[in-house]
C-alpha cells in the first residue's frame, strides 16, 4: 500500500470520527481535540468545559470559571496585577509601606514585606499567646501569659508610623484569659 494512500485513507478516518471540534491525523488513527479551555469528554469525540479553577495556581486569590476561559479576581484591598492572575496589595496610604508582624513566646518583631528588618523594631513579650493589630489606630495587642491566671495581662502599644514600638500598656480585664 502506498503512503499516498495511507494518507488518504485516515484523513478520511477524520472525516468520519465525528469529532465535535478538530481532529489530528496520528500514526495509530485519527484522534479529536478541542480548542483552547475545553477538554475531551469520555465518549472521546465531544468537548466540555476545562475547569481552569481546580489546577492550582492559576489564580493567587480567587478563581471563576467561565465556559471556555476563566477570570482571576482580588479579596478586598488587593489589585488584579497586569497578569490578570496575580493580586498585590493596596498600599494606601502609599507613604505606609506594607509590614509584617509577628510574634513568638519572646517578642513581636516588626518586618517589611520587602524581607528587611531592623534590630530596634520590635518589643519584648512573655509568652504571646495571641496577637492582633488595629492598623487605623496603629496599635498592636497581645496576651502576655503570667505565672499565674492572675499574673496574664492584655497589652496594647502604638506603632507610630510602622516605625517604633511605643506607649505600651497594660489593658485592665475583669476575666481571667486562661
Amino acid at each position: 500500500m502506498s503512503s499516498a494512500l495511507i494518507s488518504v485513507e485516515l484523513a478520511l478516518n477524520c472525516t468520519l470520527s465525528g469529532c465535535q471540534d478538530n481532529c489530528a491525523v496520528t500514526r495509530t488513527g485519527s484522534m479529536c481535540y478541542c480548542k483552547s479551555g475545553y477538554e475531551i469528554s469520555q465518549d472521546g469525540k465531544t468537548c466540555k468545559d476545562f475547569d481552569e479553577c481546580t489546577v492550582y495556581g492559576t489564580c493567587s486569590q480567587t478563581c471563576t470559571n467561565t465556559d471556555g476561559s476563566y477570570t482571576c479576581s482580588c479579596v478586598e484591598g488587593y489589585l488584579v496585577q497586569p497578569d490578570n492572575r496575580s493580586c498585590k496589595a493596596k498600599n494606601v496610604p502609599v507613604d505606609r509601606l506594607p509590614v509584617l508582624l509577628i510574634a513568638n513566646s519572646q517578642n513581636i518583631q516588626i518586618t517589611s514585606l520587602s524581607g528587611s528588618s531592623s534590630p530596634s523594631l520590635y518589643i519584648t513579650t512573655k509568652q504571646t499567646t495571641a496577637m492582633d493589630f488595629l492598623y487605623a489606630q496603629e496599635t498592636v495587642c497581645w496576651i502576655n501569659v503570667g505565672d499565674s491566671p492572675a499574673g496574664t495581662r492584655l497589652k496594647c502599644a502604638k506603632i507610630t508610623g510602622l516605625k517604633s514600638f511605643t506607649d505600651e500598656r497594660t489593658i485592665n480585664i475583669s476575666l481571667s484569659l486562661h
